[in-house]
């Protein structure tokens, strides 16, 4: 594997890792590029081992671009995506955090005859974008089944925090959580806080305690991440309430899995980000080459990880680190 390159005009907010094999059977000789995740989080390093794993085992060359410094990615990631289509790809393949600024330059790409695959983010988006189809969660179902675990355990006003606002995945989890606690009666809370502290740790348990203090009845909190659940964790018993609140998150890591299995986190939706790369690899493959590809919406979560089956994964990640998303 190579890493090679610098998208120009960008500076640090940006960095392409090439991931060498032999090349690609393809109509054009334009790169095969990858717009996705910072790779600063474990889970989208997840996402590009499955990228990486693929492109392999299929001879594909690739770039993937991501932005390092994540404090203005609401605006970073149209810039690389605009930069990523001005060198005329043979296919794209998007992660759409940002549809406010990326889905039109996907539309301006598909209209300009280049292939995109949508994955993770921008399940909603795809079809009318002109993509070829989605690989990733169900973003509602993801929450609406961590609302229903909370729901069924007796939690009566729980607490949807969300560390990346604006983008629609993450806040359809909140949306599928608040449906399904309502439709058991129960009341919630959704709460934001700015992208430049989605990686302050900090910054999050403070928010989180404070949302607690003002609403001493809440027992129940769903974060949307790794990160915020160990957060919400050390919020909780700041406040002198472990044991008292249910913890749950989307995605995994080996902290939250540790959580887990000592039960002091309730559970993790796993969205399976690894085949979320490989998947997306795999169909280039079979589109390059073939012009074949799934149609619709590739599903790779909600996987439930709670106590029944903690162990095996902890396992997984000891033997193939990575792979499920954890660090």
């Amino acid at each position: 594997m190579k890493f090679t390159d610098t998208l120009k005009g960008i500076g640090a907010a940006a960095v392409i890792a090439l991931a060498a094999a032999a090349p690609a059977k393809a109509a054009d000789d334009g790169p095969l590029l990858v717009v996705s995740g910072p790779l600063s989080w474990p889970f989208f390093a997840a996402v590009k081992k499955g990228f990486d794993d693929a492109a392999e085992a299929y001879g594909l060359d690739y770039q993937y671009i991501a932005v390092t410094d994540t404090a203005n990615m609401t605006s970073d990631y149209p810039r690389l995506l605009q930069q990523a289509i001005s060198r005329d790809p043979k296919m794209l393949l998007v992660g759409e955090f940002f549809p406010d600024g990326m889905d039109p330059l996907i539309r301006e790409a598909t209209a300009d005859g280049i292939p995109v695959l949508i994955h993770n983010s921008g399940q909603t988006l795809w079809e009318d974008n002109g993509s070829i189809g989605f690989v990733g969660e169900d973003p509602y179902q993801m929450g609406y089944k961590a609302g229903q675990i909370q729901a069924d355990a007796g939690v009566k006003k729980g607490l949807c925090f969300n560390q990346v606002p604006g983008n629609p995945t993450v806040e359809e989890r909140c949306n599928g959580y608040v449906a399904a606690m309502e439709e058991a009666g129960a009341e919630t809370i959704y709460q934001t806080i700015g992208t430049g502290d989605a990686t302050n740790p900090q910054a999050m348990t403070q928010a989180i305690k404070g949302t607690l203090q003002a609403n001493p009845d809440i027992d129940g909190i769903y974060t949307l991440n790794a990160v915020p659940a160990m957060s919400a964790l050390r919020a909780v018993d700041e406040v002198g309430r472990k044991g008292e609140i249910m913890i749950g998150t989307a995605d995994l890591s080996n902290e939250a899995l540790m959580a887990i299995k000592n039960g002091d986190l309730a559970f993790a939706m796993d969205q399976q980000p690894y085949l979320q790369g490989y998947l997306s690899m795999l169909i280039a493959n079979q589109y390059l080459n073939y012009g074949l590809h799934p149609i619709g919406h590739v599903k790779t979560g909600p996987l439930v990880i709670d106590a029944s089956n903690v162990d095996k994964t902890l396992e997984v990640n000891k033997a193939h680190g990575g792979v499920r998303g954890a660090s």
